[in-house]
C-alpha cells in the first residue's frame, strides 16, 4: 500500500528530474590521513543531496562522474574513525573540479555515520543516545572464529558470557540486564539491513527435552555461530530504547547492527589470513588424593561419604579423570578475500574456512563460509547494493550439561577410585559399580551425535535520489536455516540405572540403545521501504524527515523421531524395536509496522529527534495487536557553538556534548506463536482417539510486554580529544510481563498465561579512552569500559520457585534481582559464625517447628563488569592486551557439591583424612548454600602481538601475529570457570555449574598476506 502512495511521487521527481537543465561534471582528487599523508581507501566521498557518491580507491583517489545543475554544493568525505570533512565546491562552466581531503582521526567519534534503521544514517553528534561502535580490525585481532566472543570486553552496557567451551559453544548477551522474564532476552541481530535468525533449538541432546523430562534451559549452537568475523566491516550495538525504538516490537533487548565489508575501485586487492589455533584446559580441578575410602570393595559401596555408618576404611588407587576426557585440541582458520571494482561496479567476495577440535575428545566443529557483496551504480540517481551468504557447518558433538550423561558429569558423579578402563573377557567395557553409573568411557567413545547446518542469508537495497535531498531506498532480505542433529546411544552389555539419565523414554537406553533424528528449519524473510527528506529551512535551521514501512515474516518446522531398542550395530531410528513419541512442530508469525521520524538541527550544535511507530503482530489478539511505540532525544554539542569556540576552553576542551533521549520499545514475540490459543493433542485411549490440553490455559488476551526507558548521557573530549569520556545514565521498566500464573486445580489447568509484574533496570556506564603517548614511532591508546546494572522484579504477587535440573533453586521474587537463588541456609550465631553440633558439623536453619529456613543465598546478576583494552604500536611491532572482569554474581556450583558426595572432591578427602568429623559431608549435603560459590574474576580476554614486515616482493604487505584468548583467570572459584551457564542461552537460569564445559584457553599463529 505504501508502494503505491510512493509510486505516483516517484514518477513526478523523476520526471522532473529529468527535465531540469544539466552538465556532466567529473570531480575528482585524494583522500589521505593528516600527520601520515596515507591514503585512506574506502572513504565514502558525497555530493550532499544527491546519490552521488564514491568510495575511494586503494591509493586514495576517487572521481565521481555527475550530472548536475550548475549552482553550489556541498561535497563531504566520512570514514571511521575520522572527522568528516565537508568542503563547498561551485559548478559552472568548468567541468573538470578536484578537490583535496585531508582526515583526521576522531577519537570521539561524532562525525562517525550510525545507522539507526532509517534509509539515510546520522552522525553521532545529532545523537540523543549512546552507540557503541566497533571496527572490524578490532575483532580479528585475537581471532576467536565467534563474532560475540570477540565482541566480549568491547561494548558498553553489554554483559556478554561465553556459556560453555564446546567448539561452538552458545553465547549469551544482555544489553542493559534482563528485558524479560519469560521469553529470550537476547538482542535483536541485523546484518547489512537483514533481521537474522540466532534462536538456539536442539537438534541434538533431544531426550527428555519433549518427552516429559526435566529439561530447563536453552542450551545449544545460538546462530551467531554461523557468521564469520573476517567479513565484518563494523558493528554497531544499539543498547537503549530510544536507539531501538525505530525497530518498535522487537527491539526490547536491543539491537546488534553487523556491517559487512564492501569492495572499493581500483586495483582488485587480494587478502589471505590463515590463523593455526591451539586450545587447552586452562585450570584443572583438584581431586581427592587419599589413599583410602569408606567402607568395603570399591565395587561395592557408592558414596561412601555419604554414608556416616561406615567407618572403616579400605585402600584404594585414586585417579585423575581429568586427564582421559580432556585433550589438546588443534584448528585453523582460514579467509581468503577479493575486493576491487570500478567506480560503478564494485564486488567483495570472501572465502573462509575455520575447524576447532574441542578439549573434550571426540567434539569437533567445522565451518565453510562463502560471502559475495555487490555495489552497483544504475545510473545518476539510482544504485543496486546486494549480499549473498552461505554458511555450511557440522559438528561432533557429546550430550551437553544438565545430564549425568555428559562427559563431564559422567567422572563427576562416580568416585576417582574406579578404574574405568577394565574390560571383560570380550572385550566389553565394565561397570563403574556406583549404582549403575555409566562409565565415562562409553560416553566418550561410544556416544555419537552430530549436528549439520547449512544457511544462506540475502539481501539487496535499492537506492533512489530521484531529486536532490531526497532518498528512498527498498530493502529484500531473507535468512533460511535447516539444522539437521543425530543421536546415538549405543545398547550397554552392563546395567546403568535409569535415574542416571534422568527418567522419561531413555530410561532403557542404557541396555537397548536409543537413537534419535531431529531437524529444524527456520526461515525469515523482510523488506523495507523508507524515504528521506532533507530540507534547508532557514540559514541556521534544517530538516530531516523519515517515512517507512516494514514486513517481517517466520516460518519454522521441527520434527523429531526417536525410538530405543537397538540390535548390534543399528543406530537409526526405524531399526528400533520400540518407537517413542515423535514432534512435529510448526509455527508461522507475521509482523509488520510503520513508523516516521522528524529531525531538526540548529546550527551544528543543537539536534531534536522525535519519531512514532505502530506495529501488529499475528502472535497477539486482535485487540492487542497493534502497539504505539514513541522516541525523543536531544543533543547539544557546546563544543560546536561559536561562542565555545571564542573562549579559552576551546584550547584545551575539545568536545562537550549533553544528551537525553527517551524512547518505547516492545515484545511481539515474547511469546510463541499460538500460545493464546487452547490447543489439543490426540491420543489413544481404551481403542478410541482422545483429545488432551496442556496443564497451562492460554489466554486470548495477553498483551506484549512493553518498555520504558530514559538515558542521559555526556560525552567531553580534552587535549586534541586524546582524552575522552562518555557517561551514560539509564532507567527502564518493562511492564506486562508474560508470565504463567497459578490457578485452583478445579478450573482443568493448573496455571494461566497472564500479564503479571514488572522488571525495573537501572544504571550507569563509562567509557574512558585516552593516547598517553604519541610520537613519531610508539604510540599508546587505552579504554576503559564500566558497567553498573541493578535489575528488580516487582509486582509479581507470590513467591515463583522453578524447578531445575541441578537443583538450583531459581525464584522470581518482588523486590529482588530477577532469577536469584532461594533455598536453604546454614544456622549461625549472632557473630555470624557457623552453629555445629557436637561433633563439630555445621547445622542448617530452622524455625522453631524444625522446619528448613529459605532466604536468598545469591545472585547471578553482577554488581558490575569492567573492561581495560591497551594497544601499543612501536615501528612495525603491534601489541594489545585486553583485560574484562566481573565483580558478584554468584554461581550455583552443582557440580562441586557432587564431587565431594561421591568422594571425589578435597572437602571428602579431608573427612577421609580425619581432618573432618566422620559424617561432616553427609551434614552439609543437603543445605542449598553450600552449593553458592563466587563468580567475580578478572580474565586476560585478549592478547595480541603483531609484526608488519610490509611489502615483500609481488606481496603488497605482510603481517605476522601471535595471540591469545582467556589465557588466565583471577578468581576463587572452586569449578573451572565462573564464566559459564549450563542452562545455555536462558533468561532466566544463569549461572549454574552443571556439566558445562570449560571455556579454554587458546594460542594463535596468524598470517595475513595482502597482494
Amino acid at each position: 500500500m505504501l508502494v503505491h502512495f510512493f509510486t505516483p511521487i516517484l514518477l513526478l521527481f523523476v520526471f522532473s528530474s529529468a527535465n531540469a537543465q544539466t552538465n556532466r561534471y567529473v570531480l575528482s582528487g585524494k583522500v589521505i590521513e593528516d600527520g601520515s599523508k596515507a591514503p585512506i581507501p574506502g572513504a565514502g566521498v558525497k555530493v550532499q543531496g544527491t546519490n552521488f557518491a564514491v568510495g575511494a580507491n586503494i591509493d586514495g583517489s576517487y572521481s565521481i562522474a555527475a550530472n548536475l545543475a550548475p549552482g553550489t554544493y556541498q561535497l563531504s568525505v566520512t570514514y571511521i574513525g575520522y572527522k568528516t570533512i565537508t568542503k563547498q565546491i561551485s559548478l559552472g562552466s568548468n567541468l573538470n573540479v578536484t578537490t583535496d581531503f585531508t582526515l583526521a582521526q576522531d577519537a570521539m567519534g561524532l562525525d562517525e555515520v550510525i545507522v539507526t534503521g532509517t534509509s539515510a544514517g546520522t552522525t553521532r553528534k545529532q545523537l540523543g543516545n549512546y552507540v557503541t561502535s566497533v571496527k572490524g580490525e578490532d575483532l580479528n585481532k585475537a581471532p576467536s572464529g565467534n563474532v560475540l566472543s570477540s565482541l566480549q570486553g568491547k561494548v558498553a552496557g553489554a554483559q556478554i558470557s561465553q556459556n560453555s567451551g564446546d567448539p561452538a559453544g552458545g553465547m549469551s548477551v544482555k544489553l542493559r540486564g534482563i528485558s524479560s522474564a519469560n521469553s529470550s532476552t537476547e538482542p535483536l541481530y541485523i546484518i547489512d539491513g537483514v533481521i537474522v535468525n540466532n534462536t538456539t533449538t536442539r537438534v541434538t541432546n533431544t531426550t527428555g527435552n519433549y518427552d516429559g523430562g526435566n529439561f530447563v534451559g536453552s542450551i545449544g549452537q545460538n546462530r551467531m555461530v554461523d557468521i564469520n568475523p573476517a567479513d565484518i566491516e563494523r558493528v554497531e550495538v544499539l543498547n537503549g530504547a530510544s536507539a531501538a525504538a525505530i525497530y518498535g516490537s522487537r527491539a526490547n533487548a536491543g539491537v546488534i547492527q553487523i556491517f559487512t565489508k564492501k569492495g572499493v575501485a581500483g586495483k582488485t586487492q587480494v587478502s589471505f589470513n590463515s590463523n593455526f589455533v591451539i586450545s587447552q584446559l586452562r585450570k584443572k580441578i583438584e581431586v581427592n588424593q587419599s589413599p583410602v575410602k569408606f567402607g568395603g570393595s570399591v565395587d561395592a559401596v557408592t558414596q561412601d561419604v555419604l554414608t556416616p555408618a561406615l567407618t572403616t576404611t579400605s585402600p584404594v588407587t585414586r585417579y585423575d579423570y581429568q586427564d582421559y576426557i580432556f585433550r589438546t585440541g588443534y584448528g585453523t582458520d582460514n579467509n581468503l578475500s577479493i575486493s576491487g571494482g570500478s567506480e560503478n561496479t564494485k564486488v567483495y567476495s570472501s572465502f573462509g574456512y575455520f575447524s576447532n577440535q574441542g578439549i573434550i575428545k571426540n567434539t569437533d566443529f567445522r565451518k565453510y563460509n562463502f560471502r559475495t557483496n555487490l555495489d552497483q551504480k544504475i545510473n545518476d540517481w539510482a544504485s543496486l547494493s546486494a549480499g549473498l551468504n552461505y554458511i555450511k557447518s557440522a559438528a561432533n558433538e557429546k550430550p551437553d550439561g544438565n545430564s549425568f550423561f555428559s562427559p563431564m558429569n559422567s567422572v563427576t558423579i562416580i568416585g576417582n577410585f574406579h578404574d574405568i578402563f577394565r574390560r571383560d573377557a570380550s572385550g566389553n567395557l565394565l561397570a563403574v559399580g556406583e549404582r549403575g553409573r555409566v562409565n565415562p568411557v562409553s560416553v566418550i567413545e561410544d556416544i555419537k551425535q552430530r549436528q549439520e547446518v547449512d544457511r544462506i542469508i540475502a539481501n539487496a537495497t535499492l537506492k533512489l535520489n530521484p531529486v536532490k535531498n531526497l532518498t528512498i531506498d527498498f530493502t529484500l532480505g531473507a535468512d533460511n536455516s535447516a539444522q539437521n542433529g543425530t543421536t546415538y546411544i549405543p545398547p550397554y552389555t552392563y546395567n546403568v540405572n535409569p535415574d542416571f539419565f534422568g527418567g522419561g523414554t531413555n530410561l532403557t537406553a542404557s541396555q537397548n540403545g536409543y537413537s534419535s533424528t531431529a531437524n529444524n528449519k527456520a526461515f525469515l524473510f523482510n523488506n523495507e521501504i523508507n524515504a528521506t527528506y532533507q530540507a534547508k529551512i532557514t540559514d541556521l535551521l534544517t530538516s530531516v524527515t523519515q517515512v517507512g514501512y516494514s514486513y517481517q515474516y517466520e516460518k519454522s518446522q521441527y520434527a523429531l523421531l526417536q525410538g530405543r531398542g537397538l540390535a548390534p550395530q543399528i543406530r537409526t531410528v526405524n531399526g528400533a524395536s520400540t518407537q517413542l513419541p515423535s514432534v512435529d512442530g510448526r509455527t508461522e508469525l507475521s509482523i509488520s509496522g510503520a513508523y516516521v521520524q522528524q529531525n531538526f538541527k540548529y546550527k551544528d550544535h543543537l539536534f531534536v529527534t522525535g519519531a512514532l511507530r505502530m506495529d501488529q503482530s499475528s502472535v497477539f489478539g486482535e485487540d492487542n495487536r497493534n502497539q504505539v511505540y514513541v522516541k525523543a532525544s536531544m543533543s547539544y554539542v557546546l563544543s560546536s557553538a561559536e561562542y565555545w569556540k571564542k573562549t579559552n576552553l576551546s584550547d584545551w576542551w575539545d568536545t562537550f556534548k549533553l544528551r537525553a533521549a527517551y524512547g518505547q520499545s516492545g515484545n511481539l514475540t515474547g511469546i510463541g506463536a499460538y500460545d493464546r490459543i487452547n490447543a489439543y493433542n490426540g491420543q489413544a485411549f481404551l481403542g478410541y482417539t482422545s483429545l488432551f490440553s496442556s496443564f497451562q490455559l492460554a489466554n486470548e488476551n495477553v498483551k506484549p510486554e512493553r518498555q520504558d526507558e530514559l538515558e542521559v548521557g555526556i560525552d567531553l573530549g580534552f587535549f586534541k580529544n586524546r582524552l575522552t569520556l562518555s557517561a551514560n545514565y539509564y532507567d527502564k521498566k518493562v511492564k506486562d510481563l508474560l508470565l504463567a500464573q497459578v490457578i485452583a486445580p478445579s478450573q482443568g489447568y493448573t496455571s494461566f498465561l497472564n500479564n503479571i509484574g514488572s522488571l525495573k533496570n537501572t544504571g550507569f556506564e563509562l567509557v574512558l579512552g585516552g593516547t598517553p603517548v604519541k610520537t613519531d614511532n610508539f604510540t599508546w591508546n587505552a579504554t576503559a569500559i564500566f558497567n553498573r546494572n541493578r535489575n528488580e522484579a516487582f509486582d509479581i504477587g507470590a513467591l515463583r520457585l522453578l524447578s531445575t535440573n541441578p537443583g538450583a533453586p531459581v525464584a522470581i521474587i518482588d523486590g529482588e534481582p530477577l532469577g536469584v537463588f532461594y533455598g536453604t541456609y546454614f544456622a549461625r550465631n549472632a557473630d555470624g559464625s557457623l552453629v555445629t553440633n557436637a561433633a563439630g558439623i555445621p547445622q542448617q536453619a530452622r524455625d522453631g517447628a524444625g522446619n528448613p529456613l529459605r532466604k536468598v543465598l545469591g545472585d547471578p546478576n553482577p554488581d558490575y563488569n569492567w573492561s581495560l583494552v591497551n594497544d601499543f604500536s612501536y615501528k612495525k611491532f603491534g601489541l594489545r592486551v585486553q583485560l574484562d572482569a566481573v565483580q558478584g554474581g554468584d554461581v550455583w556450583n552443582a557440580d562441586w557439591r557432587t564431587r565431594q558426595g561421591v568422594g571425589g572432591g578435597k572437602v571428602a578427602e579431608q573427612e577421609q583424612l580425619g581432618l573432618l568429623p566422620r559424617g561432616y559431608v553427609a551434614g552439609v549435603y543437603a543445605i542449598e548454600e553450600w552449593r553458592i560459590d563466587n563468580g567475580s574474576f578478572v580474565k586476560l580476554r585478549e592478547v595480541s602481538l603483531s609484526y608488519n614486515v610490509g611489502k615483500v616482493k609481488s606481496i603488497s604487505d605482510l603481517t605476522l601475529v601471535l595471540s591469545g584468548r582467556n589465557l588466565i583467570s583471577w578468581d576463587k572459584y572452586k569449578g573451572y570457570d565462573p564464566e559459564l551457564n549450563s542452562a545455555g542461552q536462558s533468561t532466566i537460569l544463569r549461572n549454574i555449574d552443571f556439566g558445562s564445559v570449560p571455556i579454554p584457553r587458546t594460542f594463535s599463529l596468524g598470517l595475513q598476506v595482502k597482494f
